[in-house]
């Protein structure tokens, strides 16, 4: 059964294979996208990357990259964000209080928090949600990379 119906969601022309934007401005469509096909941006220093592996009108999914020793500054979000930690570790800081994160470990921030993050001594990779699509406006200022350099 479950061969048939990813059979059918292959073969579904509503599913299209494609780079979803961040912010498009038109109703999302539906999308099917792999980390070779995934648009991705980067900070102008090359220290961080996203690459969009889907937004839709509720939610934003990213695959976030963070250089070894690298930071993220003390921001509020107004969206709840996930953060799902696949490689590296580091210190985040939500609210005054302040835990180390590795692999394997999943990080609730409610809307409007103060969050930071400082990296460790590898390279992280997490996957990155928001719940909403306001908090991922801010990749739009990132500058898109070419195919070439997107891996991290």
């Amino acid at each position: 059964m479950r061969v048939l119906i990813l059979m059918t969601l292959w073969a579904s022309p509503a599913i299209a294979l494609s780079q979803p934007s961040v912010n498009s401005g038109s109703k999302p469509k539906a999308t099917v996208t792999t980390l070779d096909t995934a648009s991705a941006r980067q900070v102008p220093s090359g220290k961080a990357k996203i690459k969009i592996l889907a937004q839709g009108e509720n939610a934003f999914v990213g695959q976030l990259w963070l250089a070894a020793g690298g930071a993220v500054p003390v921001h509020r979000d107004p969206t709840e964000e996930y953060i799902y930690v696949v490689s590296g570790s580091g210190k985040i800081t939500i609210d005054g209080r302040t835990t180390e994160i590795g692999p394997g470990a999943t990080v609730y921030m409610p809307a409007n928090a103060e969050v930071s993050f400082k990296n460790g001594e590898q390279p992280l990779v997490a996957i990155q949600i928001f719940a909403g699509t306001e908090s991922a406006k801010k990749y739009d200022r990132w500058a898109p990379i070419t195919k070439a350099k997107s891996r991290p």
